[in-house]
């Protein structure tokens, strides 16, 4: 693919797909996005400042690293707590890594960044990124720098790459920050999306942009807990999921049309569309 940068409206930078005309994060925010709807609902630095014990770690499944944002911030909200990440991360192409390392690293030197908590965490991840990437296809973790935890790359198709992961639970927190179900379709499919719940520990959260009621009737089908995420940057809506937790009730009138949505793909009858709402 071909990247193009794009500096975001809190400052922060990510990369604009030029063959799928959409950009890896909110043009409200990249920063703010990575923060406000993957670190923060997944309730990272809540759950970390309750654990107990020497060996302290939470445990993510990232789906679509990118530009390696989403992970800077979960590694942000373990800032302080002595809790260290254990991430996988997964992706299919290798030119968003490439070009999410260049133009990191200008931001970064430069400057361009909005925060030094930002600086911090993203340039560590960058670095683990770039030797994951040497690593090969298939690499052990490689270490978030001092005693932060580690972080093991899987390159190639999401559905085939998730296979090597153990079938038990697992992750404590998923981010599912593909592009969109209309531009990526694999990563949205009922099967996907049933092997990513079966390895979510009890207590952990799924968060991603999408609202799509389609993509919310397979969370529900793959026996998760279903209800909207709240407003980041200019989009409206999210969804959160859990194997056991409450994320919320939908409004009356979309609980209603995610039953009906759920009854549809159970009975196999033909869906329309599956495109995330704006």
């Amino acid at each position: 693919m071909e990247w193009t940068p794009l500096v975001t409206e809190d400052g922060s930078v990510t990369l604009v797909s030029t063959t799928v005309g959409q950009a890896c994060h909110s043009r409200s925010g990249a920063w703010l996005e990575a923060r406000e709807r993957y670190a923060i609902p997944t309730r990272l630095r809540e759950r970390a400042l309750a654990l107990s014990g020497d060996d302290r770690m939470l445990r993510l499944l990232d789906v679509g690293t990118g530009l390696g944002l989403t992970i800077a911030a979960a590694l942000d909200a373990l800032e302080g707590t002595g809790v260290r990440l254990d991430v996988v991360t997964l992706e299919r192409d290798t030119s968003v890594l490439t070009a999410a390392a260049r133009i990191g690293r200008e931001a970064i030197r430069g400057g361009a960044a909005p925060t030094a908590d930002l600086d911090r965490s993203w340039a560590l991840v960058l670095d683990t990124l770039a030797r994951a990437l040497a690593a090969g296809p298939d690499p052990a973790s490689e270490p978030l720098g001092a005693d932060r935890g580690r972080l093991r790359l899987l390159l190639g198709d999401g559905r085939e790459t998730i296979q090597r992961l153990p079938a038990r639970p697992t992750f404590d927190a998923v981010f599912l920050d593909p592009f969109s179900p209309a531009a990526d379709p694999p990563l949205w499919e009922r099967e996907f999306l049933a092997a990513v719940a079966v390895r979510m520990a009890p207590g952990s959260w799924l968060s991603t942009y999408c609202a799509s009621l389609e993509v919310r009737a397979r969370l529900v089908l793959a026996g998760l807990r279903v209800g909207p995420g709240g407003m980041v940057g200019a989009k409206r809506e999210g969804t959160l999921a859990s194997p056991d937790l409450d994320p919320g009730a939908f409004q009356p009138r979309v609980a209603r049309k995610l039953a009906r949505r759920v009854e549809r793909i159970q009975s196999r009858a033909p869906v329309p569309g599956n495109r995330c709402s704006s």
